[in-house]
């Protein structure tokens, strides 16, 4: 017996639709496609049992004949392109002829369609891959394909689908994307028996003017008011964004969205670019939401690297990830000035960020520029520098020196944010802000461990905008949030919270908190316990003294004993380091004595 045999078709097809279908969601985006590249103005979607029992795609565009429907589901059939030579110019999203072939392979499939101004349409029965039946069906322009049961003949598969809100939520970021990226075209998405979405189409105004129109169908009409509007063309290449201004960063990564000549994306260098610009005003735990739109020569970017075309490469990756930054930097230098960043040491040698117009382009690319040594630095005898890096408070006996309250000492308080004290012959120097953050988180944490905050009705609920793709996964996790202490439900295209714990006390913080537990709940392996982390962590921000807050030194010195009694007194809940400080050994050294001065 030969050890290499040729597959039976029915097996081949089934698994050559893996790489295309991996979820209902993909079916969706397979469909849409096609229904875009037939020139549809609508596409209304229905889906039940989030699309493991149907999905429906119904549109307006051109149709097709009996042939056409016939040989649509034949494999590798397609209109788009002739020659090999046509996949360097390609201006539709579907081109390889495989999606009906594949879903028909795997689900039970009706198609109807019908050319405009025809007698009468045609309906294709589709089945496991083979057609059932091809006959007449009443004139409807345009065309309507149902797909039932995915996955019936492959039960391993629909075993590895996930929840059903999961489902329901990749199917709306679907309907999300085509919408975003195609503005002129009206959308409706229908789960059962509620309109999940609705999007009419944009008619008038430029395309600056629909993007904007449509990303406040998205993402709500008050947020996208405030996003900066960034926009450039150079070598053939148009960009389009919509970001964040440094003052309106929000808790998650989710609401972002990257475009290719229309085709939603998942591309890293996108994503560097955007951060890459953020990065002199961004904290750890902020990110931009934006919405980027780049048109670029066909023949400059490969869309068919990955089976369902997630994925793109470009000829020439570098020139795109400059041009983008320069982009995003110039609209947001524009809106915020630039930082001043300088070595604690080296007052004379600030750390420069050069503006977008400015400079080699290394420096337009937002590069740091830093002087390698201090002119003053001496050097040890192995060539290493002797400028150290700060020490944590807790790696020397500072610490034991302030937990014993006897031997701290208060010296002043440094532009009002940074408290310095002496302990045991050391210096010491506090962020008021991270330190009372700390405290406070750990308070706050424990009464939310010990069951202390229960949630609190609210008098006049809270509304929150969501996508519609983040409100489904938030409500499948409501048992994590009322661990934390907050009940909410369901209202209009996103949720509203009902209910929150006693000690938050403004509906903005509720809203940012909401924003941080989405980014959690995203991942699969997150703990219930950080629902209330991060509620601890908000609260703890908002009543924390502030930078420029006055402190005279009795505050000073409760707030460093109440720091020193925590259980990590190293940094606040978001990373920032509390404190920093040189013991007497190290000062010693420093001024090039023998040894620390006796006490």
């Amino acid at each position: 017996m030969p050890c290499i045999l040729r597959l039976p078709e029915d097996v081949a097809s089934r698994i050559a639709a893996g790489e295309v279908i991996e979820r209902p969601s993909s079916v969706l985006k397979e469909l849409i496609e096609n229904s875009l590249d037939a020139g549809a103005s609508r596409i209304d979607v229905e889906a039940e049992e989030a699309g493991k029992k149907l999905l429906r795609v119904r549109d307006d565009g051109c149709g097709m004949d009996e042939d056409d429907c016939r040989a649509a589901f034949e494999r590798h059939a397609t209109s788009k392109i002739a020659s090999i030579e046509d996949l360097d110019t390609l201006a539709t999203f579907g081109f390889r002829g495989e999606a009906l072939y594949s879903i028909a392979a795997v689900a039970r499939v009706s198609l109807i369609s019908c050319r405009p101004k025809a007698k009468n349409g045609s309906r294709v029965e589709a089945e496991g891959g083979k057609i059932l039946s091809l006959k007449p069906a009443p004139p409807s322009q345009g065309t309507t394909v149902e797909v039932r049961d995915l996955f019936f003949n492959v039960p391993a598969r629909r075993k590895f689908l996930r929840s059903e809100a999961t489902e329901k939520a990749q199917i709306a970021r679907t309907v999300e994307d085509a919408a975003l990226a195609n503005p002129r075209t009206a959308f409706s998405l229908r789960t059962g028996p509620r309109t999940v979405l609705e999007y009419s189409a944009e008619r008038g105004g430029d395309d600056a003017q629909c993007l904007r129109s449509r990303l406040g169908e998205v993402l709500g009409t008050d947020f996208v008011k405030l996003l900066l509007h960034a926009e450039a063309k150079e070598s053939g290449v148009r960009i389009q964004a919509f970001l964040s201004p440094v003052s309106e960063l929000v808790a998650s990564r989710q609401l972002q969205f990257f475009f290719i000549n229309r085709r939603p994306v998942s591309c890293r260098a996108l994503q560097q670019a955007l951060y890459r610009a953020y990065e002199p005003f961004r904290a750890k735990d902020r990110h931009p939401a934006a919405a980027i739109f780049v048109e670029i020569p066909a023949e400059e970017v490969d869309v068919n690297v990955h089976p369902q075309k997630r994925e793109v490469r470009f000829r020439s990756e570098r020139a795109l990830y400059e041009a983008l930054t320069r982009t995003f930097s110039a609209a947001l230098l524009k809106s915020k000035g630039l930082p001043s960043l300088m070595r604690p040491w080296a007052a004379g040698q600030p750390s420069v960020i050069l503006p977008a117009e400015a400079g080699t382009q290394e420096e337009s690319s937002g590069r740091h520029i830093q002087s390698d040594r201090h002119p003053g630095e001496s050097r040890d005898p192995a060539g290493a520098s002797s400028v150290h890096e700060p020490l944590h408070a807790q790696e020397f006996s500072l610490r034991q020196g302030a937990r014993s309250h006897s031997h701290l000492r208060w010296l002043g308080q440094i532009e009002r944010t940074y408290l310095v004290f002496e302990a045991e012959g050391g210096l010491l120097v506090m962020d008021q802000h991270a330190a009372q953050e700390r405290v406070f988180f750990e308070r706050h944490l424990a009464r939310l461990k010990e069951g202390g905050s229960q949630p609190q009705r609210l008098m006049l609920p809270i509304p929150v905008s969501l996508p519609a793709s983040s409100v489904e996964r938030l409500l499948e996790r409501q048992e994590r949030l009322r661990a934390a202490g907050f009940e909410v439900e369901r209202f209009g295209r996103g949720v509203q919270v009902t209910a929150a714990p006693e000690f938050f006390e403004k509906a903005a913080d509720v809203e940012e908190l909401i924003h941080r537990a989405m980014d959690h709940f995203l991942s699969p392996g997150t703990a219930k316990a950080d629902a209330r982390y991060d509620a601890a962590a908000t609260m703890a921000c908002k009543a924390a003294v502030k930078a420029h807050d006055p402190l005279g030194e009795k505050e000073a010195l409760r707030l460093a004993r109440d720091l020193f009694d925590c259980e990590d007194l190293s940094c606040c809940p978001h990373g920032r380091p509390t404190m920093m400080g040189l013991d007497r050994e190290e000062l010693a050294r420093r001024f090039k004595r023998s040894g620390a001065p006796p006490l």
